[in-house]
């Protein structure tokens, strides 16, 4: 005699046990540093069942909007611009770009179609502080979007969301790279 068996139950079960292993991801740190190696800011990122959750307290900027990128190399150290000149974090190297876009674009996009390090901006008041919280499924603590092994930059001025390679956002005035931290 055959009994039929739905699959539902298990496909219900193998996409519950997939966003577990999402949550099973570390939460990721990073300090960051003003150009004298001041910690000035902390940023934090992880997982949550929509994606990866993400915080970010500075202080000690200039007000209004930064932009805010995770770059490729996992150091703070001053290094060659696109151009060659020596800047200030310029080690970190370029925006993460996990899609392979080769094209700057805005929070919004999806890897294939802009870098997957394009972050919303962080809005600093007039007491020099600011705050940014923001959920993302563009990057991960693991695998092909993994920000561990990266650094996070801010910039001294807003993004764009076009002019590639950066938004048009000017120097970096903070950086930070990214560890875990459980």
């Amino acid at each position: 005699m055959f009994r039929f068996v739905s699959a539902l139950p298990l496909l219900a079960l193998s996409l519950s046990l997939s966003g577990c292993a999402d949550l099973a991801q570390p939460t990721v740190r990073a300090d960051l540093l003003d150009q004298n190696g001041k910690v000035i800011g902390t940023a934090t990122l992880r997982p949550e069942p929509i994606g990866t959750r993400a915080s970010i307290e500075v202080s000690g900027l200039t007000p209004g909007q930064h932009a805010l990128h995770i770059h490729e190399n996992p150091t703070c150290e001053p290094g060659p611009d696109a151009t060659g000149q020596v800047i200030p974090f310029g080690a970190a190297g370029g925006h993460f770009d996990p899609g392979a876009s080769k094209n700057h674009d805005g929070p919004q996009a999806r890897n294939d179609q802009g870098h997957g390090g394009d972050l919303p901006m962080i809005e600093v008041g007039d007491d020099g502080k600011g705050k940014l919280n923001f959920d993302t499924n563009r990057l991960k603590m693991s695998g092909p979007t993994s920000v561990l092994g990266r650094s996070i930059v801010i910039h001294e001025k807003a993004d764009d969301y076009q002019t590639d390679p950066a938004g048009n956002s000017g120097g970096r005035v903070a950086c930070g790279v990214l560890v875990a931290v459980n």
